[in-house]
Order: C-alpha cells, then sequence, then structure tokens
C-alpha cells in the first residue's frame, strides 16, 4: 500500500494533528528567547548576519533569517528619547527598499551620544512587539521587541566616540557579541 493511501485512510485527526505538532514546533523555534551573558563594549541589538557597515555614518546593518532569534536588545545602557511606529510596506527585508517598510524607531541617549534603532519588518514579518516605552532607561541587553519572522535592524552609533569592531557577513548574537568599542577605551 502506498504511504497516500495509508494517509488516506487514517482517520482526519491524526493528520490534522500531526500538522499542528509541526506548526508548534516551529513556532517554539521562532520566538525562542534564549537567556544570554551579556558581552562587553555596545553589543548587537538582534541575532543575525551582519549585511552592512558604515564607519562614517556609525551604521551596523542587521538581517534577521528566520531561524534567528527575534528579540532585540538595548546594545548599551541608555534612555529611550523616542520610539515611533511608522506604516510602510512589506518588502524582502534583505533588499534596498527596505526602508519603506513597516518599521519602529527608537533613538536612544547614552553617555557617549545618541543611537538609533531602526527596526524593519520583512515580507513576511508584520509586525515589531514593543516591550518599551518613550522616557524608560535601559541596562545593555534589557529586551527591546520582538520582530515576527524575518526583517532588518539598523543600528546607528555615534561615529566619532566609537570603533566598529564587526565585519560584514559575521554572525552576530543580541546582548552578547560587541559590536563596537568606545574610542577613549572604557567598555561598559
Amino acid at each position: 500500500m502506498s504511504a497516500i493511501a495509508s494517509a488516506a485512510s487514517l482517520p482526519f485527526f491524526v493528520p490534522l494533528s500531526a500538522a499542528f505538532i509541526c506548526l508548534t514546533v516551529f513556532f517554539a523555534a521562532v520566538f525562542r528567547d534564549p537567556p544570554r551573558k551579556i558581552g562587553s563594549g555596545i553589543v548587537s541589538p538582534a541575532d543575525g548576519t551582519v549585511r552592512e557597515i558604515d564607519p562614517e555614518k556609525g551604521l551596523v546593518s542587521i538581517y534577521l533569517a528566520l531561524r534567528n532569534v527575534h528579540v532585540t536588545r538595548a546594545p548599551f545602557d541608555a534612555t529611550i528619547v523616542k520610539a515611533v511606529r511608522v506604516r510602510g510596506k512589506h518588502k524582502p527585508a534583505f533588499s534596498k527598499s527596505t526602508p519603506s517598510n513597516e518599521r519602529v524607531e527608537i533613538d536612544l541617549r547614552t553617555t557617549i551620544g545618541d543611537m538609533s534603532i531602526v527596526q524593519m519588518t520583512g515580507a513576511i514579518a508584520r509586525r515589531i512587539v514593543l516591550y518599551v516605552k518613550e522616557g524608560q532607561p535601559l541596562a545593555k541587553g534589557e529586551k527591546l521587541s520582538l520582530i515576527r519572522f524575518g526583517s532588518r535592524v539598523d543600528l546607528r552609533l555615534p561615529p566619532e566616540q566609537v570603533q566598529i569592531l564587526v565585519q560584514k557577513g559575521q554572525k552576530l548574537y543580541a546582548g552578547k557579541t560587541c559590536i563596537a568599542e568606545v574610542r577613549d577605551g572604557t567598555l561598559d
């Protein structure tokens, strides 16, 4: 008997149950939030791969694939100056048109200058769940948001105050991987 005929003869609930189990495992893997030991220096706000670096602008752009953890974290001790949701499109997160996508823009005030984090949705990612609000103080590594499915996170650092240490294509872990050091040599 072929596998298709066997499956067709099973009660309806068995294949349906298997589908729900697979879906549950998938969502548990995508929305996981493992504990992190917070790294030194300025840490990555997101898990993913460095897609672009511009040291002159202090930019580090990170692409989050479906397999990455999608909880974002504060890169440095800071206070939230602004957290704004901007409606937009849902183009692929790795494309050049991603800045026109729906996004959350977070401006941070730190002891070394202002930083900003722009979290952008992708073609599948449709929602960013913000955990923070304006005026809130944050410790380095504290949770900022959950981006549902694949997306992109751009971090802008004060270029005159930091030295970016990561390279294009490098794998990053939120709250753990040091992406930049403060130029005067003091690390947080």
